[in-house]
């Protein structure tokens, strides 16, 4: 599946698996189910997509001089482990509820989560690339009451704008941007989500 929503991933990393479990001191040996749940509902949640897969690449030998070869050149072939970026586009939602992975003791949160920070990742692999953010800041703006007053009251709204960071560079941008181009879609590698 090239597609991805944030959804989808917490439900393959919740769902319960059989694993063979065989005890080392009498040989027998069970099929158990490993479940995991969440057992404290966060204040916040950081989320680490899986952005890098390990693969064993075939390289060819380096032609180096080997003593026992009776002094012959080889070319002997070598496994290597390389890491690749997967360039899946993951679709991360505004709000997101956590209620289907929570232990059954355990109380809902009282609201959803939702998206405040975003980190990519551009390049191809875990040895290189560049390193963007996105982050929802809170702007204080004086009520209507407060500017009909003269603004003399405290009394202040919370606005929100998302900012883009790449280096020394903060720009605003849109939510759309954040979470609706392909290119963000395809790097984005930490999301951090917090519950309102």
């Amino acid at each position: 599946n090239d597609i991805w929503t944030v959804e989808q991933g917490l439900k393959q990393f919740f769902h319960s698996e059989k694993r063979d479990v065989k005890c080392e001191k009498c040989d027998d040996g069970k099929t158990a189910t490993q479940t995991i749940e969440i057992i404290s509902c966060p204040k916040a949640l950081l989320l680490h997509f899986k952005r890098f897969i390990v693969t064993q690449e075939l390289k060819p030998g380096n032609g180096k001089y080997d003593k026992e070869s009776d002094g012959k050149s080889e070319n002997k072939a070598a496994f290597e482990m390389v890491l690749k970026k997967n360039k899946a586009k993951i679709l991360l939602e505004e709000s997101l509820s956590i209620t289907p992975f929570i232990g059954d003791k355990v109380k809902s949160p009282e609201g959803l989560y939702r998206l405040c920070g975003v980190v990519h990742h551009i390049g191809n692999t875990a040895s290189s690339g560049h390193y963007t953010s996105c982050a929802k800041r809170k702007l204080a703006v004086a009520s209507d009451d407060s500017k009909a007053a003269g603004g003399i009251s405290d009394e202040k709204v919370a606005e929100e704008e998302w900012v883009f960071f790449d280096d020394r560079v903060g720009r605003k941008k849109s939510l759309d941007y954040v979470v609706d181009t392909e290119k963000n879609q395809r790097n984005c590698y930490l999301a951090l989500y917090e519950l309102r």
